[in-house]
């Protein structure tokens, strides 16, 4: 995955699919605005990351990491769009938090049946 590929999602399917993609993808590691900050990163022309989830899982590469949640992501929206659905309303609705409520959110995330 590359760049233009990111922003071919986010044409595509909106900037809140890709940052559900990756607040499930992380089960809840990533907060929805870590994320954005993180996909923002790649449209800036970044390629590494050094938050533990990529360091450990894809050896700080944050294009193979967005990949993997991305690729997740579509399988699950073709056996559960409507849980698609309501994790793309969540990360909408938990746009405006402050870093204090998103850290609890993100330690419910596994736990909270969206």
């Amino acid at each position: 995955m590359n760049k233009e590929e990111i922003q071919k999602i986010i044409d595509e399917k909106g900037m809140d699919w890709l940052i559900a993609a990756m607040v499930d993808g992380s089960i809840g590691y990533h907060s929805p605005n870590s994320a954005r900050m993180l996909i923002q990163r790649i449209l800036e022309g970044e390629t590494h990351s050094w938050c533990e989830r990529c360091l450990a899982c894809y050896k700080g590469d944050l294009l193979s990491m967005v990949d993997s949640d991305v690729r997740v992501f579509r399988y699950l929206e073709t056996i559960d769009s409507q849980k698609v659905e309501r994790l793309t309303k969540f990360v909408q609705a938990a746009g405006n938090l402050t870093p204090l409520q998103e850290m609890g959110l993100s330690a419910m995330y596994p736990t909270m049946g969206v």
